[in-house]
């Protein structure tokens, strides 16, 4: 959906300007060429940022990765070598080293194998290629999901894969392959799944800091056949390392249907806080949102909870967002609370389709276009009990034609007291760049981030990351040109 584009070398220098307590750094403006590329941010550390480009936005086949100096300043551009045909289904930098996860057919064995290479900080490969899993070509199809996760120590890695149980099955099952910090392994399991590969949707996996994997998946809710816009079940998957143990939670309560929901790990309070908006069964609307914790520990559902009124006061205090109801809002980000609590980040998102008439040599053709709404950021904060302690709205109203959202929607930053939201205040030509400051207390501090009298700039929020504590790499059009951007908070 977001397209990227990028040239395929330049140089940078910098350029810095203090903008309301931030320090923004630009490389030099690059004419964009006709030719799209797409890129994605891995990471920085102390030796410099690092970058994937490629032709297709799914990144898995003839990529480059790039190495940019403190200053961003381009040093290093370079092929991912890859000494037999491969996918690469994950790029990531652990320390002093990029580990960069591959899928390939064995002809001896007909199976597929998944190994891992690791670059060094001149993007140079070191040692022998690292066997992770092997799993039988035909038990993979197009419907078959790979997630390589990280733990936030990188004390382990996981790889999950869903697949069919058999060549003739029906069912599906979970590959799942733990790894400590030299990716040995430490577990390898497999869990059927009683149902059709084709029928589960996954939304999200993650590793906790003791090795403990966390998948949230979604099933429809009969056996019947599957249905456009029906109503989902979801069951969060849980391995415990410890006991080696899978558990199934089932998300929510009866009677109401999920519309939007997502996960985080609370590593400092040891348990999962899941948090989604719903509507009660067979009602179109949404009616409020619902917060569910796992006790890690003990391996239990501690609190479940349904909120109907909290954003209902919120939206009733804030006179501009009278209008905002809680269809089509989409959950961006979830930060966890040292309390157990958390923040979330949501936006109201939709697509809209309209059927227009032109002529081609006075004859009358049709055809359809596609408009992408971005719209109003609802800012929670709720408490350890699920409670929402306070809130607020980002107005906002961002809407392009055919293009994808590509300057559209929202990026973020979290520091110890305050979220950041960033985005672009008009994304269909450059101008000013917006933040809004939500911290701790609740309270809520809208500036201009860079000013189109100094810049005109769009920034790029899909191809944003944070890199540290203190800063976040963004691609953006400066000037009609392409830069790299560090914000320093």
């Amino acid at each position: 959906m977001f397209k990227h584009k990028l040239l395929s070398f330049f140089l940078l220098f910098i350029f810095y300007s203090q903008i309301n307590a931030q320090t923004i750094e630009f490389g030099q403006g690059v004419k964009i060429k006709n030719k799209n590329n797409y890129s994605l941010i891995i990471g920085s550390n102390e030796v410099g940022s690092f970058v994937l480009r490629a032709k297709d936005y799914n990144f898995k086949r003839d990529v480059l990765i790039e190495k940019y100096n403190s200053k961003l300043a381009l040093e290093i551009s370079k092929e991912i070598p890859l000494s037999i045909p491969a996918n690469i289904e994950k790029t990531i930098l652990i320390g002093q080293n990029i580990i960069v996860i591959i899928s390939a057919k064995n002809n001896a064995t007909n199976k597929i194998d998944f190994l891992a290479l690791k670059l060094d900080m001149n993007l140079n490969q070191t040692g022998n290629m690292a066997m992770l899993a092997s799993i039988d070509e035909s038990l993979i199809n197009e419907n078959s999901t790979t997630a390589f996760k990280n733990s936030i120590n990188n004390k382990y890695f996981s790889l999950s894969i869903l697949c069919k149980t058999g060549r003739k099955s029906s069912t599906t099952s979970l590959f799942l392959y733990g790894f400590n910090e030299s990716l040995t392994q430490i577990y390898g399991k497999v869990f059927e799944i009683n149902e059709l590969i084709e029928d589960i949707e996954t939304t999200n996996c993650e590793l906790d800091n003791e090795g403990n994997f966390f998948t949230l998946l979604d099933f429809p809710k009969t056996n019947k056949k599957k249905r456009k816009n029906e109503n989902r079940k979801f069951v969060l998957y849980s391995y415990f390392n410890a006991t080696s143990t899978m558990l199934e939670f089932d998300v929510a309560k009866p009677n109401i249907e999920i519309d939007d929901i997502g996960f985080v790990i609370n590593n400092l309070k040891k348990q999962v806080n899941i948090i989604g908006f719903y509507a009660e069964e067979n009602e179109l609307n949404n009616k409020g949102y619902f917060f569910q914790t796992i006790d890690i520990s003990s391996a239990t559902n501690t609190k479940t909870i349904l909120d109907t009124t909290s954003l209902k006061v919120l939206r009733n205090n804030i006179s501009f967002s009278k209008n905002l109801d809680l269809n089509d809002i989409y959950i961006r980000k979830i930060i966890p609370r040292s309390d157990g609590g958390l923040f979330l980040v949501a936006e109201k998102y939709f697509l809209t389709r309209q059927s227009y008439t032109y002529y081609v040599n006075g004859f009358p053709q049709t055809n359809t276009r596609t408009i992408y709404n971005y719209n109003d950021v609802l800012l929670l904060s709720l408490n350890a009990d699920g409670l929402m302690e306070n809130g607020d709205i980002v107005n906002k109203e961002q809407q392009t034609v055919s293009d994808g959202g590509f300057y559209s929607s929202i990026t973020n930053f979290v520091s110890n007291d305050a979220i950041y939201t960033i985005y672009n205040a008009d994304v269909t030509q450059e101008g000013d760049v917006l933040s809004c400051k939500f911290d701790v207390k609740g309270k809520t501090e809208n500036k201009i981030l860079v000013k189109a009298i100094n810049a005109s700039l769009l920034i790029i929020p899909q191809d944003s990351k944070q890199i540290s504590a203190t800063s976040l790499l963004a691609c953006a059009i400066r000037d009609k040109r392409f830069t790299l951007m560090r914000i320093n908070f």
